[in-house]
């Protein structure tokens, strides 16, 4: 449980080793994971039922990596879905974000030659996919 009100679930695939900058992947999973934090914290308030998931799995017919970041948090409609890569985009409250986290994890994904995938619904939660190659050409 992270501050006693959102459950954490794992779901850890056997992966392989890839050829990456895991301080610069280190970002992109952090700037989506407080992201994750903050449209669950959002929704439910001080009340329990936070839900945030992070699974991994590997795909040998791509040779690619898959990991999932999921929330259970406001979720969001097509319009800021569109937006979301764009620098300075933000929908939190002044003095929370810079709208920069997602914009800096999109250019990192696109340098690894990988894909950003996002999954969202108002009311429901948002799941970001990314898949990266196990080998950069």
């Amino acid at each position: 449980l992270l501050n006693n009100k959102i459950k954490i679930k794992k779901e850890y695939g056997n992966i392989p080793l890839i050829e990456c900058y895991p301080g610069k992947l280190n970002q992109v999973f952090l700037n989506m994971i407080s992201n994750a934090i903050y449209a669950i914290k959002k929704r439910f308030d001080d009340v329990d039922g936070g839900l945030l998931t992070i699974s991994t799995s590997s795909d040998s017919a791509s040779n690619q990596i898959i990991i999932k970041i999921a929330d259970n948090g406001t979720g969001m409609d097509e319009q800021t879905r569109k937006r979301l890569f764009e620098p300075f985009f933000t929908t939190k409250d002044v003095g929370e974000g810079t709208g920069l986290g997602l914009s800096i994890a999109y250019n990192t994904i696109n340098k690894h030659n990988g894909q950003i995938i996002v999954n969202s619904e108002i009311g429901v939660g948002t799941e970001f996919i990314l898949k990266l190659p196990l080998i950069q050409k």
